[in-house]
């Protein structure tokens, strides 16, 4: 018995002693849901929605402890006091000390943005919104609506709705943007919505603002904007409270059918014309890139003789950018005076000896120039929807078609082959083609020769025809009765590269046949001016960018089989 008290004794002892360790060793507790709940607001002195409101600090009480972060970007208050407010964390609560006199019945907005987390937790309390009135009554009016980027139509986050009145008299009601911050500040959220409460019965000049400097004003040349055509009328905010709504709200009938306000954000073209670059490419050929396409360009030289021809010029698809191939011997610096007629834009300085070395490998000795040939089409080539081109890296002076042949398995063929431009730098090759077959041209060793005495050595290009049943068509039914106009009807790929495109007047069938297998999204641009691209707008003009319209889904396009969609713009 007493051995069997001593046992006894002796477990109990240990487990008391296991239970003292555990106790004085506290570890956080494993699992349990993870608090995913934003801090909750249960109070506020002066009381959220306050009328005749005279208290200089407002103390507003959450339900944990928070964090207030960036207070002077997160943080506005509509309509702007002069002074900002002081905010301060004080235990659970924030103190806000108001440092600037209120205006007499004026319903005040103090929007927190993104500016309230708990300490521990990363759950934001969004937008939380502390109203009060220095009247009888709180202003119940709202204005909401969406901002999408006016190219591809895609929401815009992050960026700032803006209401302006005409109260300033001493500047013009549309240069209100440029020079003064707005009455009326929203953000927009993920998905490009925003919406402004508590506003008074009056219209409103509405624009979205992508702001870069901070402060609120259209001043900078890289920020974009957007702006309703019109003043806008606010309606009655359905989530308002029946008992703050005063005298100054309107009938409740006049409020409930009002259309979804979009916004569409652009980035205005800088309409000053420049130089952007101007460079030596290598020998003989030199770039000049413009700002934007020139309408009358020139470009004379000025230490050199011009009464004979000193280059040949060839712009670019949107004429941006022109290449000067020279045609006679330059001096070592060139001075080239830069024109848009009838204006000089600028007077530019290239020297054509300084050249960097040409990149080669360690052991790889130094080649002379050759005329260099880039083909259009690599590996599989669409006989059904394009012709066989190439293009050589300098114009061509001299030239004999007749060695040019065209090999398939045992056959010898004599192609076709043509200049494609004026400037004699591109060839096209035609011949009957037969589909899903094997092709080698040959171009005989200097078959090629520029003005400066360039050629090449023998040009070997492989190359197969697609298989039809590889390939998909697509057809549009397109109908435009109700947004009439000229328009640009693209084949885009998923990430918005252009693979072909059409014009189109009126309603009907829109043909992209012969594709490749890929999903593809159709895009459809107004194009008000009949310039044949799209524009953006210009704000003080009233100009919108032009619109644009994407079908709504993504259509995948399979080998050997036709697609064909209704569309209704």
């Amino acid at each position: 018995m007493h051995i069997r008290s001593f046992f006894v004794f002796l477990l109990l002892f240990l487990c008391l002693l296991v239970l003292h360790f555990q106790c004085a060793n506290p570890v956080t507790p494993e699992g349990g849901a993870k608090d995913i709940k934003p801090p909750e607001v249960i109070g506020a002195e002066p009381p959220n929605y306050s009328t005749q409101f005279v208290s200089p600090s407002i103390r507003i009480y959450f339900n944990e402890f928070i964090s207030l972060k960036s207070t002077g970007n997160e943080i506005f208050v509509s309509p702007p006091l002069a002074k900002k407010p002081d905010y301060k964390l004080r235990g659970k609560s924030v103190l806000i000390n108001l440092k600037d006199s209120l205006t007499p019945n004026t319903t005040y907005n103090i929007n927190f943005g993104r500016a309230i987390s708990p300490i521990t937790e990363g759950n934001i309390l969004t937008d939380f919104n502390y109203v009060f009135s220095t009247g009888t009554f709180i202003d119940s009016l709202m204005i909401s609506g969406s901002v999408i980027n006016a190219f591809d139509d895609e929401p815009v986050p992050d960026v700032y709705a803006e209401l302006y009145t005409n109260s300033v008299d001493a500047i013009p009601f549309d240069s209100l943007p440029y020079l003064v911050p707005p009455l009326y500040l929203a953000r927009t959220d993920k998905q490009g919505r925003f919406s402004f409460h508590n506003l008074r019965n009056e219209s409103y000049k509405l624009i979205v603002l992508d702001d870069q400097s901070g402060d609120m004003i259209y001043n900078m040349p890289a920020e974009k904007i957007a702006f309703a055509d019109s003043l806008v009328k606010p309606w009655l905010d359905p989530g308002v409270r029946p008992d703050s709504t005063g005298s100054d709200t309107v009938p409740v009938s006049d409020s409930i059918a009002h259309k979804m306000l979009i916004l569409r954000l652009f980035e205005e073209v800088d309409s000053s014309q420049e130089v952007a670059r101007s460079e030596l490419l290598k020998n003989g050929l030199i770039r000049i890139i413009y700002k934007f396409p020139p309408r009358h360009p020139r470009i004379t030289p000025l230490n050199i003789d011009t009464t004979v021809a000193w280059c040949t010029e060839e712009y670019s698809t949107n004429r941006d950018t022109v290449l000067l191939f020279t045609q006679v011997d330059l001096p070592d610096t060139l001075i080239l005076q830069i024109h848009d007629s009838p204006e000089i834009l600028d007077t530019v300085t290239i020297f054509p000896t300084r050249l960097p070395p040409p990149k080669r490998g360690k052991n790889e000795a130094e080649k002379p120039e050759q005329l260099s040939v880039t083909w259009d089409s690599r590996g599989n080539f669409n006989h059904l929807k394009s012709k066989l081109t190439c293009t050589f890296s300098y114009p061509v002076t001299k030239f004999d078609f007749r060695g040019i042949l065209l090999i398939s398995g045992g056959d010898t063929l004599i192609p076709k082959v043509s200049f494609a431009d004026t400037l004699m730098r591109k060839i096209v090759v035609e011949a009957t083609w037969k589909e899903a077959t094997s092709y080698r041209l040959l171009i005989p060793d200097s078959a090629f020769i520029t003005s400066n005495g360039l050629s090449h050595d023998t040009i070997r290009h492989t190359f197969q025809t697609v298989n039809t049943r590889d390939l998909g068509s697509l057809f549009i039914n397109l109908n435009i009765a109700d947004q009439p106009g000229s328009y640009i009807v693209q084949l885009l790929t998923e990430k918005g590269k252009v693979v072909e495109e059409q014009m189109i007047s009126e309603s009907g069938t829109v043909k992209f046949p012969f594709i490749a297998p890929a999903k593809y999204r159709i895009k459809a641009i107004l194009d008000s001016n009949l310039n044949k691209r799209w524009d953006t707008g210009y704000y003080l003009l009233k100009k919108q960018p032009e619109l644009v319209f994407f079908f709504p889904k993504t259509i995948e396009i399979r080998g050997n089989w036709d697609v064909e969609e209704e569309w209704n713009l």
